[in-house]
């Protein structure tokens, strides 16, 4: 296994039960990058010295290995909530998130309802009167510290049409603040104008509504806490700080456990690759020894093929040689008892020819070369025994090839060829 693929757990247990000369050679890397890999995973090593005390007797104990960063967040965001958040007074010092909260709410506008919209980049998304400012400022900054130093930060939006957002990770919370809408009070029987929509007699009722949202613009249903008699905004906002910290410790959760997954996929591929190849080198082998034996049957059935050729020809050499003999006796007892010039030039360029039809005249047969071998001493994959390349003899018919009866999806998918079509001129005589 490689120093990258071992875990956190195995590397901490190896480097205090290995010295890192034997641990080097082990993983086949240098110390240096065993100690690198061990300061990115917060892995404690032996200090100087640590193994000569250990060859001489001596107990040293170990320290514990440190948590990861994701597993101190989750163990500081999962720490119990208080289940009310004070508030802090009027001229306390708050955040400076809620300090930058302040400066921009009181340069604001006020729309018909007489609420201004806060939307910057760097702080919360608001619809609050004026008189809700400075409660709105102190709810971010009681928020703000109990999740802040449990690993979850306030964070600038990337667009210029949005408020700010809490994010971890790629894991974000839109968080708005809205002051709530109530009718307004009755005017002693004056009439509502007819053309006057149904939000111009509404006046905001100073309520806070507190609303998360894990998409800017997405389905996610959103989760909203407004405050109420019942509900102070002292405990919504425990409850909405108990919310975050839930949030991003399921969202870490849910990390680990897909990128447990993904291991296990990556192992189960490699495993099954590995599968594959060893099938393959099989396969291929199979295939080896199947050419390998084929190719020496090739060669015994080329032999035998070379002795029938070679009686063959033998065959027509004396055939030939015995008709040129009859020839000469033929001619010889002619009346005039002599041979021709032209008949001596037939008779030399027959046996000439007839010589050439003898096997023997190519050195058949040799028994090393043309006899029967032992297959057991030819090389897995050749070099093979060589054959000879006797011509086919006129009198050997040639083997037809092998006739394939097609079955299966080739004999039903088989089509005839297609039939040339009707003469037109015959189809459509002149009358």
């Amino acid at each position: 296994m490689k120093l990258d693929e071992l875990s956190r757990e195995n590397l901490y247990e190896k480097v205090w039960a290995t010295p890192g000369s034997k641990l080097s050679e082990e993983f086949g890397v240098s110390d240096v990058a065993i100690a690198k890999r061990c300061q990115k995973l917060n892995i404690p090593r032996p200090p100087r010295g640590y193994w000569a005390k250990v060859e001489v007797g001596r107990r040293i104990k170990r320290p514990p290995l440190p948590p990861t960063p994701e597993q101190a967040f989750i163990l500081e965001a999962s720490k119990p909530v208080s289940r009310s958040l004070e508030l802090p007074a009027e001229n306390a010092p708050l955040h400076p998130l809620a300090e930058e909260f302040l400066k921009v709410a009181k340069s604001a506008k006020l729309d018909y309802n007489k609420r201004m919209h806060v939307r910057e980049r760097t702080i919360p998304e608001a619809e609050i009167s004026k008189e809700m400012v400075l409660r709105v400022a102190q709810a971010i900054h009681a928020l703000l510290q109990v999740v802040e130093p449990r690993g979850v930060h306030f964070r600038r939006s990337q667009s210029s049409y949005d408020g700010g957002h809490f994010r971890k990770g790629n894991d974000y919370l839109y968080f708005k603040i809205e002051e709530k809408l109530v009718a307004k009070p009755d005017t002693g029987g004056r009439r509502r104008a007819y053309y006057s929509g149904m939000r111009e007699n509404q006046v905001p009722g100073g309520q806070l509504t507190f609303t998360f949202q894990t998409e800017r613009y997405g389905s996610s249903k959103p989760r909203t806490w407004t405050e109420s008699e019942k509900a102070p905004l002292e405990t919504i906002l425990s409850e909405m700080a108990k919310f975050i910290c839930d949030h991003y410790v399921e969202a870490q959760k849910r990390r680990e456990a897909e990128a447990i997954e993904r291991e296990r996929q990556r192992v189960e591929s490699e495993r099954r690759h590995q599968e594959y190849l060893r099938e393959e080198a099989i396969r291929r082998k199979k295939e080896a020894e199947e050419k390998h034996t084929k190719s020496l049957e090739s060669v015994a059935r080329h032999r035998q093929d070379d002795l029938a050729k070679a009686a063959e020809w033998w065959r027509l050499h004396q055939c030939a040689s015995d008709f040129i003999s009859e020839c000469e006796r033929r001619w010889m007892g002619t009346k005039e008892g002599a041979i021709t010039p032209e008949q001596k030039d037939w008779l030399r360029w027959a046996r000439e020819t007839t010589q050439a039809l003898s096997p023997f005249e190519t050195g058949y047969p040799d028994p090393t070369l043309d006899g029967v071998f032992d297959s057991a001493a030819v090389p897995f994959g050749g070099p093979y025994p060589e054959t000879r390349k006797f011509p086919q003899p006129p009198s050997m018919p040639e083997i037809p090839a092998p006739v394939v009866i097609k079955q299966g999806y080739e004999a039903a998918n088989y089509q005839p060829p297609a039939k040339e079509p009707f003469p037109f001129w015959l189809k459509y005589p002149r009358r």
